[in-house]
């Protein structure tokens, strides 16, 4: 079925009131949010320049939702880029975009991040932003990171979590918005959820959020309504659609504010895997 076909169907059977009960991820994937990686497209060049990516390589993105990171490793590298996502509206969406701008080094594939179909060993850099918190079955999706990772390859995870804990009914509020219920997880559980036998941690950067204010979200939010595709929509979804993106907007801002995010860098097979006896940090 055509990517335009797949997209069309999708918002013309949307209704007023299926939008209060849509939860995060399939909303972004209808109206074609970019769902940028924490700290945007500068996580993901900082990603590349950790990761010392030569030409020729396999980038995959685990969770590629609308496109947006593997359409940014694409734009950067030479090599090929796939990205994986289970829902059909949010790949095609990724698929059109990176026709539009002659990008023909990356491919959006439908298939399940604790289940990918694709040889072990296939690609030198495996990339997941927070969508592992989103599975049922943590390290079996880690598992599966790594039985797709090349010898010698890097998996770059850059994980959500709360540097001090938040409120309950933020966590289960949180949690009925994204469709999962979400855990409490600190830095300590994501860092040992990656570690695996035969892989060293060669790199971690450490990140906290700034604060958005309601006249940020609101521009953001209307940014997100005025594309083209979603002239279709009655004036009423519309309406409904933007009041939803707020609310998921402005309750992940609280929810951000206690938490953090990670660049985890963890290398197959290194051969200098040796624990260093005299840190080091730089001086600015």
């Amino acid at each position: 079925m055509p990517e335009s076909t797949v997209i069309s169907d999708a918002l013309e059977g949307l209704r007023v009131g299926d939008v209060p009960d849509l939860d995060f991820s399939t909303l972004v994937g209808l109206v074609n949010e970019p769902n940028m990686p924490s700290g945007g497209g500068r996580t993901i060049r900082r990603v590349i320049d950790m990761a010392r990516l030569r030409p020729g390589v396999r980038v995959l993105e685990v969770g590629s939702n609308t496109g947006y990171t593997s359409i940014e490793f694409a734009s950067w590298i030479d090599g090929e880029v796939v990205g994986v996502d289970v829902n059909p509206v949010s790949t095609a969406f990724a698929t059109e975009k990176a026709a539009r701008h002659g990008l023909d080094n990356v491919r959006f594939d439908v298939a399940d991040g604790t289940d990918l179909p694709y040889r072990d060993g296939t690609f030198d850099l495996v990339y997941c932003s927070n969508v592992t918190s989103f599975m049922t079955d943590h390290r079996g999706a880690r598992d599966e990171y790594y039985r797709v990772l090349a010898p010698r390859g890097v998996l770059a995870a850059v994980p959500i979590y709360y540097a001090s804990p938040p409120p309950d009914d933020l966590r289960r509020r949180v949690g009925a918005a994204i469709g999962v219920d979400l855990p409490v997880t600190d830095q300590d559980y994501w860092r040992d959820l990656f570690s695996d036998d035969g892989s060293t941690l060669i790199d971690q950067e450490t990140y906290a959020y700034v604060r958005q204010s309601p006249e940020s979200i609101a521009a953001y939010v209307r940014s997100v309504l005025d594309q083209p595709h979603l002239a279709r929509l009655d004036a009423r979804v519309l309406d409904a659609v933007g009041r939803r993106l707020a609310y998921f907007y402005e309750l992940f801002d609280e929810n951000l504010g206690y938490a953090r995010y990670d660049i985890l860098m963890y290398r197959r097979g290194h051969p200098n895997p040796e624990r260093v006896l005299h840190q080091s940090r730089a001086v600015r």
